[in-house]
């Protein structure tokens, strides 16, 4: 008995012949998705579930969204909406790092958790005067940082005090901040309590919590974001920046980025390292320690933007050559690049989902549109209407 025959869709091709065009293969189809199966079926639809104006920006925030209309920034989850913050003009870039949004524009930064804070708790501005006083002679060191949910870094200053001097530190701020002090030719600053508008200092104490954010700042503006390990990871063109481990508002300007050839149009995070992608696509292990290894995996970079993470823990990228799957190892599939030559775009977005017993990463892109000198053009289109 014949069994009746069953669809075997493969997938697409548009590099092979007409002639050539293996069984089960199509050149395109439009509104179509292929099973697990090779059932061809009509593409899901789609269901509004909000509407905005003028939405500028589009984010995880745990298990909810946040979205950024105009200049607000609200936090859509089942049970509403909630609008979070005002957002300044620009581009905005940001992502979810243990449990808190962070957000940055041109002149704005944010961290959001169960409050809206400032994510750049910027240094307070302080001077020092040489007065009469008991300190021994030497080379001293002073900072004052200040503290909002977490403690600003500074830049302390270098004074030379002789015998019978002391010091007077006057700060401009009315955050809560803190003084610190080293002792005579010291290389460790020490606190010395709360600092006030003007603080008189006797001789410094060495036996209280040591500074730890001398020489750090903001990390500065960033056009990509993703989370790291314990660090935040950002790219402002050619420049790949992060923070300090497990300080998330922190980066040290003399150690803390690296530099490629040309502008990184995606950064995304998997368990081994990070892959970067700009002249061409990196692979970097040990970012923010000692051992910091960068190789190169692929001879190319991507269509920026279009980076998404995988159940699996891996990577998936557009490129000239298709979709890209990027392992924890470091290793690297062209998973398109035998079979299908896509039209790629300077910008693009994606995002995995899950359907229909059907796993797929979807690709959407905008800006001027580059064809493939690989596709063959040797085919007819076929439209079947019912």
């Amino acid at each position: 008995m014949d069994m009746p025959r069953r669809d075997t869709f493969t997938g697409s091709n548009n590099i092979a012949k007409p002639e050539r065009l293996p069984e089960g293969e199509v050149v395109e189809a439009v509104n179509l998705d292929f099973t697990v199966g090779g059932k061809a079926e009509l593409r899901t639809g789609f269901e509004l579930v909000a509407g905005f104006a003028n939405v500028r920006a589009l984010f995880e925030m745990g298990s909810d969204i946040a979205l950024v209309a105009g200049d607000k920034l609200i936090r859509i989850t089942l049970r509403g909406n909630t609008e979070l913050a005002v957002v300044g003009d620009g581009p905005i870039a940001a992502c979810w790092h243990n449990n808190e949004l962070f957000l940055n524009t041109f002149d704005q930064s944010l961290r959001i958790g169960a409050n809206v804070l400032p994510w750049a708790v910027t240094a307070p501005v302080f001077d020092i005067q040489v007065v009469a006083g008991s300190f021994p002679a030497g080379v001293y060191q002073v900072g004052v940082t200040a503290i909002q949910g977490v403690e600003s870094g500074c830049l302390p200053m270098i004074v030379s005090l002789g015998e019978g001097q002391g010091l007077r530190v006057n700060v401009t701020d009315d955050r809560d901040c803190r003084l610190y002090c080293s002792v005579a030719n010291g290389s460790t600053l020490y606190s010395q309590g709360k600092a006030y508008s003007t603080n008189l200092l006797g001789r410094p104490y060495d036996d209280s919590e040591r500074l730890t954010t001398a020489g750090l700042y903001r990390l500065p503006y960033c056009t990509r974001l993703v989370s790291h390990g314990a660090m935040l990871v950002g790219a402002w063109d050619k420049y790949l920046f992060h923070t300090q481990p497990m300080l998330a508002h922190l980066h040290n300007p003399e150690s803390d980025f690296l530099q490629f050839p040309a502008a990184i149009g995606v950064i995304i995070s998997v368990d081994g390292g990070l892959f970067v992608c700009a002249d061409k696509t990196y692979f970097i292990a040990g970012l923010g320690g000692a051992d910091l290894v960068q190789r190169t995996v692929l001879e190319f970079g991507a269509v920026a933007g279009s980076a998404v993470l995988l159940p699996d823990g891996s990577a998936a990228w557009f490129c000239e050559y298709g979709q890209v799957i990027g392992r924890k190892d470091g290793s690297v599939e062209l998973i398109n690049r035998a079979s299908y030559a896509p039209d790629i775009a300077s910008q693009g977005a994606a995002g995995f989902i899950e359907h229909n017993g059907n796993q797929m990463v979807v690709t959407t892109l905008r800006g001027e549109t580059k064809g493939s000198g690989l596709r063959s053009t040797d085919h007819w289109d076929l439209e079947i209407i019912e």
